[in-house]
């Protein structure tokens, strides 16, 4: 399967106020940016999907990931233009359907997917329980949920302003451990998972993960 590379997302200008697309052009944070998502669709193997909605598409840039693997490619975002980046899609030769909507209310009917994929949307959402249900409503049982998180704890919030984020404890209201509890309960088995550390040993946190990958079947 494809990955994303610098040369891939250079090709995705910024869209919208959260999009974080142009610290995957950075020297060493691109590489982490990008390594994350690598390691997530890595989960999926040589699978091949019939339908696939990605929740949060921003600039676009695993929308092109998603055509290598799915016959039909979809995406939502509430911040960004669907235009804008359908119009480097349409440039990479790649179908697609984006959408203006709410993770909240999935505007797609019952079991519509057999693949979701969503990088970094669920540390934002303070009702995550209630986008969960709602992506196990549009999977068909036995569909795959592939779900990327950050860590949520201070030594984050000091990295991210490090690189120049500002406010991200605004931003981040929702742990991955919060959110994996509520596996089960809303019709999830984790399958796989695959978890970024900090790519240098640190002495006092040996091992210390900083981005969560999960491999989801609906059951």
């Amino acid at each position: 399967m494809q990955e994303l590379t610098i040369d891939l997302v250079r090709r995705f200008p910024k869209n919208g106020r959260t999009d974080p697309i142009a610290y995957y052009r950075r020297p060493l944070v691109g590489f982490l940016f990008r390594e994350r998502i690598n390691l997530g669709v890595r989960l999926l193997g040589d699978r091949h999907f019939e339908r696939a909605l990605e929740v949060g598409f921003g600039a676009g840039a695993v929308q092109a990931l998603l055509a290598r693997v799915a016959d039909e490619v979809h995406g939502i975002d509430l911040d960004a233009d669907p235009v804008a980046t359908s119009r480097v899609l349409r440039e990479l030769g790649l179908r697609h359907d984006l959408r203006h909507a709410n993770v909240y209310d999935l505007p797609y009917p019952d079991g519509h997917f057999d693949l979701v994929v969503s990088f970094s949307v669920f540390e934002h959402l303070s009702e995550f329980e209630r986008g969960l249900r709602q992506v196990r409503r549009v999977l068909r049982r036995g569909g795959v949920f592939l779900l990327g998180m950050p860590a949520v704890n201070r030594m984050m919030e000091y990295g991210f302003r490090a690189i120049g984020w500002k406010n991200i404890e605004d931003d981040h209201v929702t742990t991955p451990q919060q959110v994996a509890a509520r596996f089960a309960a809303t019709g999830f088995r984790s399958t796989a998972h695959a978890d970024l550390k900090m790519p240098v040993p640190i002495s006092w946190a040996p091992g210390l993960r900083f981005y969560f990958n999960w491999r989801l079947e609906a059951v």
